[in-house]
Parts: structure tokens; C-alpha cells; sequence
């Protein structure tokens, strides 16, 4: 007799807990989506090892002013911190000097719609590194985000990317980032949300100290104050803020069902580029917005996993699993 297949929904959650969730999740896209037009600001005047370096500066210091009393009360076992320092290299180090880079040869229409492809990525890595099984409608709602994302950033012509230094960097950047949030999905388990973004950003510093260029951060200090502000904020909020509040919300729903979310960044670039650079939006753009909010939302109601991950306590995310002076 075939055995049935039984599946777990992070639906089954309280939809009171379900919609402050998604609505922290959409919160950092549009902040992240929002980053593209800001990040290419920022490109045209300072150098991307200089952005890279000096945003995680300010970071590290905003997060371990609010995080230094959760590092003092807990002890974190060796193989975990490895595992935060390859989380700190590939999410941090390697995302935001590729994402930086990636401006000054590429435009951010490209970079979205290469970005877009991370809820595909994620959900590839979960499908074979973890064992994650999807209903139909969310690989359905997968591919509808994302023919939806191509209208957007190509008014409908057609997935016209042309292949350069740019597209390269910022596909590193997309494998980086789906890497990543599976890696925060595995921590969830057993570390609070702010220890994780905590870790990571510091050695994604660490890691980032032998490609600093002083003579770089030296030209910096010459850039006028409202540039200096612009990357203070941004860094501080869609890095810092962003970045608790994303690890917390993959606690709750998974990486690949935060990772639908990604889809509205292309989005998010057209209304942000729309009001500070004044770009206008086609018809078959808004056509692929309906598209993109379609799939997300097939994506996040066919959410469900197959009870092998469950067994695997792959689902139980951050019950009973905090790392303690007294359960580690």
C-alpha cells in the first residue's frame, strides 16, 4: 500500500502571528528593494570596498550597542560559531561587496530581476539540503512571480539580460544571499534572531578586513556630509534593523517561504526609481506587478512541507532550542 504524504504548513500558525510576520518581511523588502536606487547613489561617489567597509563599521557598532546584553548571557559551543563565521562570510563579506560592485557595471533593473531568481535558489537548496517537499501551487506561484518580475524590468520584451562583469557580481550576490538564509533557518533553531544578525555582521567584517584598501577610506573622508548620512542610515536600518527583524521572521515562516517575498523587490525599484529619479512606469509594468503579487501569494498559501522535516526537526524553529549558560 502507498504511503500517503503528509505535510506541515507554517500556516498552522495563529494568522495573527502569520500577518506580523509577512508584514516585518515585507517591511525589509521594501527597504532592500529601496537599497538598489540608494546603492546606486552611493556607487557614483564612494568606491564599493569603501561602502562595503565603512557600512559594516556602523553596523557592528549599532548592533552590538542594542545586542551586547544577549552575547553576555550566552555561550555559544565552537562548531556554532563556525558555522556563524561561514554565515558572516558568505551572507556578509561576499553579499556586499558583489551587491556594491555590481552597481557601478550593471543598472538596477538587471540587478533585480537576477535577484529575483533567490526565492528559485532557496527553495532548490531546501528541496535537496534539507529535504523540504513543496505543494504544486508554490512552484506554480514561484514561476508566476517571476514572469511577472521580467515585465516589470523589461516592459515585456522578454528576459533581454545582457551578460557582463555587473550580471556576474550580482548573481554571487543572489547565491550568497539564498546560501544565507538557509544557514539562518539551521541557527534559528538555536540561537535568538539578534545573536545570529549579531555574529554574522561582525565577522563578515572580520572577514572583510584583507580586501580594505586604506587609500580608499581615506579619499572617503573628503565626500560631502549627505552622502555620509545617506549610507550611515541605510546601513544602520536595511542591514542592521532589517536584518534582526528578516532572521526573526525565518524563524517563524522558513527561508523559502520569507524568500517569496524577494519577488516585489523589482517592484519596490520601479515605484522608488519612479519618485527620486523620475523614471517611468509602462502599462505592461503594472501587469507584471499583479503577476508578482499573484505568485507570492500562491507561494506563501502553498507553503506546506512534508513531515520527513518535521521528524528531522527541521520545523520545531526556536522552541525550546535557545542557547543558554544552562542547556548548552
Amino acid at each position: 500500500m502507498g504511503q500517503s504524504v503528509k505535510y506541515f504548513s507554517y500556516g498552522h500558525k495563529k494568522p495573527q502571528i502569520l500577518v506580523k510576520t509577512y508584514a516585518l518581511l515585507l517591511f525589509c523588502v521594501i527597504c532592500w528593494g529601496s537599497n538598489f536606487i540608494f546603492g546606486t547613489i552611493l556607487v557614483d561617489v564612494f568606491d564599493p570596498i569603501a561602502i562595503a567597509c565603512l557600512r559594516l563599521i556602523f553596523i557592528n557598532i549599532f548592533l552590538w550597542g542594542v545586542g551586547w546584553r544577549f552575547v553576555r548571557r550566552n555561550r555559544i559551543p565552537l562548531r556554532i560559531l563556525f558555522m556563524l563565521a561561514g554565515a558572516g562570510f558568505i551572507g556578509v563579506t561576499v553579499n556586499q561587496w558583489t551587491f556594491y560592485a555590481s552597481l557601478q557595471h550593471s543598472n538596477p533593473v538587471n540587478a533585480a530581476i537576477i535577484l529575483a531568481l533567490a526565492p528559485m535558489m532557496t527553495s532548490l537548496i531546501t528541496f535537496f539540503y534539507l529535504k523540504e517537499r513543496r505543494k504544486a501551487v508554490y512552484w506554480i506561484g514561484v514561476v508566476v512571480g517571476f514572469i511577472g518580475v521580467s515585465f516589470v524590468v523589461t516592459n515585456g520584451n522578454g528576459l533581454v539580460v545582457s551578460v557582463g562583469k555587473g550580471e556576474l557580481l550580482i548573481t554571487l550576490t543572489m547565491l550568497s544571499f539564498s546560501v544565507f538564509l538557509v544557514i539562518v533557518q539551521q541557527l534559528s533553531k538555536k540561537l535568538e534572531p539578534i545573536i545570529i544578525t549579531l555574529y554574522t555582521n561582525m565577522f563578515g567584517l572580520l572577514l572583510f578586513i584583507p580586501f580594505i584598501r586604506v587609500d580608499l577610506i581615506e579619499q572617503s573622508m573628503h565626500i560631502d556630509i549627505k552622502y555620509w548620512m545617506l549610507l550611515v542610515v541605510t546601513a544602520i536600518l536595511m542591514h542592521g534593523i532589517c536584518t534582526i527583524l528578516w532572521n526573526a521572521s525565518v524563524q517563524k515562516v522558513g527561508a523559502t517561504n520569507a524568500s517569496m517575498l524577494l519577488n516585489l523587490e523589482p517592484f519596490i525599484v520601479m515605484v522608488v526609481g519612479y519618485i527620486v529619479l523620475q523614471e517611468k512606469v509602462q502599462l505592461i509594468q503594472l501587469v507584471g506587478v499583479f503577476l508578482i503579487i499573484s505568485g507570492v501569494i500562491m507561494g506563501t498559501r502553498g507553503s506546506e512541507v512534508k513531515d520527513s522535516s518535521i521528524m528531522e526537526g527541521n520545523c520545531e524553529v526556536g522552541k525550546n532550542s535557545k542557547l543558554t549558560r544552562t542547556n548548552i
